[in-house]
Parts: structure tokens; sequence; C-alpha cells
């Protein structure tokens, strides 16, 4: 079922799939350049968790265009 998405609505989710694009990009980062293999391991379960949020938000988004 489509959802009426405000202007409002719209700048908040912007701003959260902004976040989440960018602190998955940052997690991967360091995922890449720490040499502790358990730090290795925390920064890519951030960075995929907060990678499938962004990918919902943009779901959810393209389920309710208009």
């Amino acid at each position: 079922m489509k959802k009426e998405i405000t202007t409002k609505d719209l700048s908040a989710l912007n701003e959260l799939m902004t976040y989440e694009n960018w602190i998955a990009s940052k997690m991967q980062l360091y995922s890449e350049i720490t040499t502790s293999n358990k730090l290795k391991k925390e920064y890519k379960d951030m960075a995929n968790k907060h990678a499938i949020l962004h990918k919902n938000l943009l779901n959810y988004l393209n389920s309710n265009a208009n």
C-alpha cells in the first residue's frame, strides 16, 4: 500500500539515507585499513548493517513513488 510522502518526510529520509551511506562507507574503509582481525570483522558487520538500512530506505521510497 502506497503512502503519501510529504516534502518534510523526503527531507528527513534524504538525511537518513545520506548518513547510512556515509557510515557504511566509513566502516568499510576502516575494515580495510585496520590490522586487527577482530576490528576488521566488527567494521565489516557494521558496514553491512548500514548498507542494508540504506537499501531498505531506498526500497521504501521506490515502493511509494508516485
